[in-house]
């Protein structure tokens, strides 16, 4: 069975919306049956590897190799990814990705959800409500929040990838805000704007040029965080 869109779903009748702002929610994206089995998937088949910023520099430890450090080990390794964050740069999440030149041997159905944002009724839908006639092609990470996991601001401009709008599909069914995980968004000058609340089943597009964050999630969130995550591109994978 392939990932469907929802067919009551009119991703184009929110073109007026983004122009407002270049950002917009689009609910209930896909058949409910099938955000449900990503979910499951996301929960239950999905190898994660923990991603982070020391010293100026990213790093990977796959979800066993984070396991096998010493408590001594882990404390340090967080104090360092917290000192980066300090002083503005700095994240930690789960990710595993799906697509382009580093996959990490996702799962089918993960892949089979980037073959429909990669077909051309998605592609030339963005494209009409963002007004970026040059996108041609769609990267995508499945992302997972923890407790202490985080994202600090920044925005996703990169000329050399092409990006053009960035998306974030939510698997996450009854998050509580206040867990923390929000999508944060800022003014040019940093000043904290409004933040949006991860919700299932819901595609979020915005404008790479918008700066955001990823809020801490909390010690007391119940769940883990989910979605799958990229940017929609003007250049090929």
């Amino acid at each position: 069975m392939t990932v469907r869109l929802n067919p009551d779903s009119n991703p184009l009748s929110y073109k007026q919306q983004y122009a407002v702002d270049k950002r917009v929610r689009v609910p209930d994206f896909l058949v409910q049956e099938d955000a449900v089995r990503l979910l499951q998937c996301l929960a239950q088949e999905t190898e994660f590897s923990s991603a982070f910023n020391v010293d100026g520099s990213n790093g990977v430890l796959s979800d066993a190799q984070m396991r096998q450090l010493t408590p001594t080990d882990v404390q340090s390794l967080q104090q360092k990814i917290h000192e980066n964050a300090g002083r503005g740069a700095g994240f930690l999440y789960g990710r595993n990705n799906i697509n382009g030149k580093n996959s990490d041997n996702p799962p089918p159905l993960l892949r089979e959800f980037t073959d429909l944002i990669n077909s051309e009724v998605v592609l030339s839908a963005v494209r009409e409500i963002s007004g970026h006639q040059d996108i041609c092609a769609a990267s995508a990470q499945a992302t997972r929040y923890l407790p202490g996991n985080f994202l600090t601001r920044h925005n996703d401009f990169h000329a050399e990838e092409g990006r053009r709008v960035a998306y974030v599909m939510g698997f996450t069914p009854g998050w509580h805000p206040d867990w923390g995980g929000l999508l944060q968004f800022y003014q040019q000058d940093g000043t904290p704007r409004d933040a949006w609340t991860p919700i299932f089943n819901n595609l979020v597009l915005f404008d790479v040029a918008h700066v955001h964050a990823v809020t801490f999630v909390t010690p007391f969130a119940v769940d883990p965080r989910f979605s799958i995550t990229g940017w929609f591109r003007a250049k090929p994978l």
